[in-house]
Parts: C-alpha cells; sequence; structure tokens
C-alpha cells in the first residue's frame, strides 16, 4: 500500500452560508443488481456493511438491513462512535468502545485502510456507511440512499417473502420528504 498522507477528516465539513452540514457527494457508485451478468449480483455472504452509530445515514442502512431480513445474508462492522482526526477508526484492547466491533472482514484497525484497498490512490472523505464486496475486495457503494436502494429489492429473491414483499419505509419517507 502506498504512503498515505495523513489528512483531518473534519476539516473537510463543508457548510452553507447558514452554517448547516452539506455533506459531500460519495464516491463509489457501483450497485448490486439481480439483472443477469450483473458486476455485482446478490449472493448471500458476499457483502460487509461498515456503520457508526453516531451516523445517521449509516444507520439507517443498519436499520434497513434489518427490516428487510438481511441480518444473516449481510455482514457488518461497527467503528468507534468518535471520529478522531484521522477519521472513523476500529475499536482496540487500548481503546475499546462499547457496542464497536472489530473488522474481521479486512482486519484494518481504521475505516480510510478500507478506502485505500479499493483505490490506493483515493484522496475523498472516509465516510460511513461503506457496502464491501467480500469477493473482489471493493467498495460498491457508500452513498446510503443507494444503499437502502439495493437492500429494499435486490436481495428480494434471497430472502423470506414476508420480507421480500416489505417497502422499508426509510425509502418512502426520503421520497416524500424530496419531493
Amino acid at each position: 500500500m502506498a504512503d498515505h498522507q495523513e489528512k483531518p477528516t473534519m476539516s473537510n465539513i463543508v457548510t452553507n452560508k447558514d452554517g448547516e452540514f452539506k455533506r459531500k457527494p460519495s464516491s463509489f457508485r457501483k450497485f448490486i443488481s439481480s439483472k443477469p451478468g450483473a458486476q455485482f449480483p446478490p449472493e448471500a455472504n458476499r457483502y460487509h456493511l461498515y456503520v457508526s452509530y453516531a451516523c445517521p445515514w449509516a444507520s439507517r442502512t443498519l436499520i434497513t438491513r434489518a427490516l428487510k431480513g438481511l441480518s444473516s445474508i449481510i455482514s457488518v462492522s461497527v467503528v468507534h462512535w468518535h471520529m478522531d482526526s484521522k477519521g472513523w477508526r476500529f475499536p482496540s484492547k487500548d481503546d475499546p468502545c462499547e457496542g464497536a466491533t472489530e473488522d474481521e472482514v479486512n482486519g484494518v484497525t481504521r475505516l480510510r485502510e478500507i478506502y485505500f484497498k479499493a483505490q490506493e490512490d483515493y484522496d475523498g472523505n472516509f465516510s460511513v456507511p461503506v457496502l464491501w464486496d467480500k469477493k473482489t475486495k471493493t467498495i460498491v457503494n457508500n452513498e446510503s440512499s443507494e444503499i437502502l436502494r439495493m437492500f429494499n429489492s435486490e436481495f428480494n429473491g434471497l430472502i423470506d417473502e414476508k420480507y421480500a414483499k416489505m417497502t422499508c419505509i426509510l425509502l418512502l419517507c426520503k421520497r416524500r420528504l424530496m419531493n
């Protein structure tokens, strides 16, 4: 892996003239699709979700994963709730965090390492959520609204019918609020 310059992630926060937080666009925008020949087809135990309980965008993907019955086929890692100057980190013996987990998929100590595994010269934000493909060892997507759409429909062929028929309310609420 290249020697990556340490950059403070908090300096990348964008606000408008009224001081409101404006999230920067996500960088990884591929899709899991049930269409034949898709680059990322829905498969049980192929995908891993990285989240923080402190991030509302990541939390809604975790909620959707549970509501749609995907918990047994999409694994998850939870970073430490506190994002320091180097970004999100995983708990350690010296820095424990209740509810957070170690990264058992890639064995990294910081979420930024996941981004560099996917793209060695990555220079964007190290945000959650991250949907990781364990098979190709890359980030599929890091945009929560798109992850919600994938969870809502693309895995329906792999889950119990009662979950497949359900449309996640979190996705509907966002659509209604934006109209």
